[in-house]
């Protein structure tokens, strides 16, 4: 059992997931010292799943909010409940897929020392858990400074997903940002990668799936999103090597144009 670590997991509406998450998390070599279930108002039969967990779990704990308020606000009233030194998220519609996850994460926290954040290469599963991406060899992960990267959006497929991260760290980079319901986990990741390193285990380490939730909503949309975000962090970028950027953007959509066309 890792005592330092909490993993904290958002849910609304997601009965038919829920056990599936938390019972994946459970079953984690390195189990953590707390399981903290925020149930965004939900109008399913969340409740009595969570309810049975917390029975049966010990360490399961579970907050209910009176009503519904966002994704971000859910993972901000998470974050308050830690007690711990280090946090990680899941969305209650997905699951660890491997069972060494935490260990792996937690094992490179202590290889790489300081402030750092650890993360697992994502699996992007459709509703009946079939993977459509294929991992690609560890290298391709983004590891160290990260931030241009991500500002690049260069390896859009490696963005960091349920990393575990210092709970000050956290808090002190002010949380997620209520405002948004798309790519407020895009806009803390940019937030954190202005200080922080980030190091991939190399290896699977959440099931995410697509089509459940918010990552449904329309491309345009999403798409408008990533760019206002991307355009008020260059704003805070000196001029040189704001344009440095830019043109790195701006070679790699015409790179992608030209595959798209051949």
């Amino acid at each position: 059992m890792t005592e330092s670590l909490t993993v904290v997991v958002p849910n609304y509406n997601k009965s038919e997931y829920l056990e599936k998450c938390i019972e994946s998390v459970l079953g984690q070599t390195c189990r953590p010292g707390a399981v903290i279930i925020v149930d965004d108002g939900s109008t399913d039969n969340s409740g009595e799943i969570i309810d049975r967990l917390t029975k049966r779990y010990p360490d399961v704990r579970a907050h209910y909010k009176p009503k519904n308020s966002g994704v971000s606000n859910t993972r901000n009233v998470g974050l308050s409940l830690v007690d711990t030194e280090y946090v990680t998220f899941i969305d209650a519609d997905d699951h660890y897929c491997n069972k060494e996850k935490l260990a792996l994460e937690m094992a490179l926290q202590k290889e790489k020392g300081g402030d750092i954040i650890s993360y697992s290469v994502t699996k992007f599963v459709n509703k009946e858990g079939k993977s459509f991406i294929k991992k690609k060899p560890a290298a391709y992960y983004l590891n160290g400074s990260v931030y241009e990267d991500l500002l690049i959006t260069r390896k859009w497929d490696s963005v960091m997903r349920d990393y575990i991260v210092r709970t000050d760290t956290l808090r002190n980079a002010g949380g997620y940002n209520e405002k948004r319901s798309l790519f407020e986990d895009y806009e803390l990741l940019l937030i954190l990668a202005r200080d922080h390193e980030f190091y991939c285990t190399g290896e699977y380490g959440t099931a995410y799936t697509e089509g459940t939730g918010l990552s449904s909503a329309d491309r345009k949309e999403q798409l408008s999103i990533q760019e206002e975000i991307i355009q008020n962090e260059l704003q805070r970028l000196e001029k040189s090597r704001r344009n440095k950027i830019l043109r790195s953007r701006s070679l790699l959509k015409l790179r992608r144009k030209i595959k798209e066309l051949i």
